[in-house]
């Protein structure tokens, strides 16, 4: 038994972060998942084990978490359920190596080292999800509190890393209290994080607008992926987002947003489809901002943005730039065993090169489905001038899984990261706006339908952390590295007290 508590904390810590972030939604879980797998490590000895441990905690929270794949696989991607269940645990697998990495990094220095260590490199190694070879970013432990106002009024400073940080941080602190060879170390952390914490909400800067506001409607059609592949059910399709159009138009909105793959036309290609949004945007003169397969002039597609006016369809247009792997496009690293995408329309698109601002009546920041968990990106566009943000998304896949809570989570952080309104309009739900402090205005469920208007205030200004990126995630890679040097150089200097460390 002894030999197995380890394992099993090191489990129960993927478990307690899992049952955190949205879905359950057990937000205080969150400060007890450091506490275990810190206490796991400190049970374990030898050069590999602290990365089985770290890879087992995150394989167990990769797999809870994200258990929606399964649903994904087995009903869109035509896997047995046995077979989708093993994608769930490889692709677990694969995502917590990183948590491995981590641990193992922790477990070069002693005990009330771990206290000041894990938490930056815990930070600054997650933060690795957004590159290749991974690209898939889900989950952090912000997304936790986004019903925390207080900690919210944080984000424009440092953003979700910071937020993570001071929270891991939190939980190391109280790991170090609980011991009795580090409970200075301990007191001290967690003071460091609470001190912290306090000073970015401080001096968080306050919102600033400029001009007008602006009506905008989300369209939530709740068409079913099942309805939208039916080609029977195109003309019902369309016809149901063309009227909730008109009533958007009718409720005064002057931007109507429309969802990912709303109907089953695409602009560049259908002249007649073409026409017939030009003379709406033109007949309601409101403008429309759609999804749709854009044609590339050296061949393929991206998955577009596009803006129609009551002057024509724009010739600036979006290309979505961080592509769903395996939805959209197989990783290189993939090929040999994947041969199709989950996407029907077309086998792989080309990313975008780079975010591009719309020229609405308000310059507008488009993020197409999970592009909004990339905070980096939409910082661009705020940086490029973007005064409202807007995200199409078919979160269809789904169904009334934890993804869509989970996926509305972000768009939340990346409101009040950069202090911009943030309106959403999904397939099937969750659509809605998100005002520029992260507080959700009003929305519509999942499997529900119907039109939503709000008027929205343009914002303007750079927060710290749309202007300097994520200067946080830098602090804790530098932060990380000045422990291990302390450990490794300065710690074994005669006369220091590192052999009277506990470990």
């Amino acid at each position: 038994m002894k030999t197995a508590l380890p394992w099993l904390l090191a489990a129960l810590s993927g478990l307690a972060l899992a049952l955190a972030v949205p879905g359950l939604g057990l937000a205080p879980l969150a400060l007890v998942f450091p506490i275990l797998l810190l206490e796991a490590l400190d049970r374990v000895e030898g050069r590999w084990r602290p990365w089985f441990i770290g890879w087992l905690a995150g394989t167990v929270f990769w797999s809870v978490s994200s258990n929606w794949v399964v649903a994904v696989m087995h009903s869109y991607g035509g896997l047995p359920q046995l077979a989708a269940v093993g994608v769930l645990l490889g692709m677990g697998a694969y995502l917590g190596i990183l948590w491995a990495v981590a641990a193992a990094v922790t477990a070069l220095v002693p005990g009330r080292l771990r206290i000041w260590l894990f938490p930056p490199v815990w930070v600054a190694v997650t933060v690795l999800q957004r590159f290749q070879p991974y690209g898939f970013t889900w989950n952090d432990v912000a997304s936790a509190f986004t019903e925390w106002p207080w900690l919210m009024q944080s984000l424009p400073v440092w953003g979700a890393t910071g937020l993570s940080w001071s929270l891991v941080a939190a939980g190391a602190g109280a790991w170090g209290v609980a011991r009795p060879g580090s409970r200075n170390a301990g007191a001290l952390a967690l003071a460091t994080a609470a001190l912290a914490l306090a000073a970015a909400v401080a001096v968080s800067p306050r919102p600033t607008s400029v001009g007008r506001g602006v009506a905008v409607a989300v369209v939530q059609p709740g068409t079913t992926l099942e309805e939208k592949w039916d080609p029977s059910m195109g003309r019902e399709v369309a016809d149901r987002v063309w009227g909730m159009t008109a009533e958007a138009a009718l409720l005064g909105a002057d931007i109507v947003l429309w969802p990912e793959s709303a109907v089953p036309y695409s602009l560049e290609n259908d002249p007649s489809y073409r026409e017939m949004v030009e003379d709406f945007a033109r007949e309601f003169e409101i403008e429309i901002v759609l999804n749709s397969i854009g044609p590339l002039a050296g061949g393929g597609y991206a998955n577009s943005a596009y803006l129609v006016t009551p002057d024509g369809v724009s010739p600036v247009r979006y290309d979505k730039v961080q592509l769903v792997p395996f939805g959209e496009f197989v990783p290189p690293w993939a090929r040999l065993g994947f041969t199709k995408s989950l996407v029907r329309e077309v086998g792989a698109f080309t990313p975008g090169p780079s975010p591009v601002v719309l020229p609405a009546s308000v310059p507008l920041g488009v993020a197409i489905c999970f592009e909004v968990v990339f905070p980096d990106l939409v910082a661009r566009e705020v940086r490029d001038g973007a005064q409202l943000l807007a995200t199409l998304t078919n979160d269809g896949w789904y169904g009334y899984s934890w993804a869509p809570l989970q996926h509305f989570a972000q768009v939340r952080l990346r409101s009040a990261e950069n202090q911009r309104w943030f309106a959403r309009a999904a397939l099937t739900g969750i659509s809605g706006f998100v005002d520029p402090t992260g507080r959700v205005a009003t929305h519509l469920e999942v499997g529900q339908s119907g039109v939503l208007v709000e008027t929205l205030q343009p914002m303007r200004g750079l927060t710290p952390r749309a202007r300097w990126g994520d200067w946080w995630a830098i602090l804790c890679a530098a932060g990380s590295l000045a422990v291990l040097v302390w450990s490794r150089v300065f710690a074994r200097r005669p006369g220091s007290k590192r052999s009277n460390v506990q470990r």
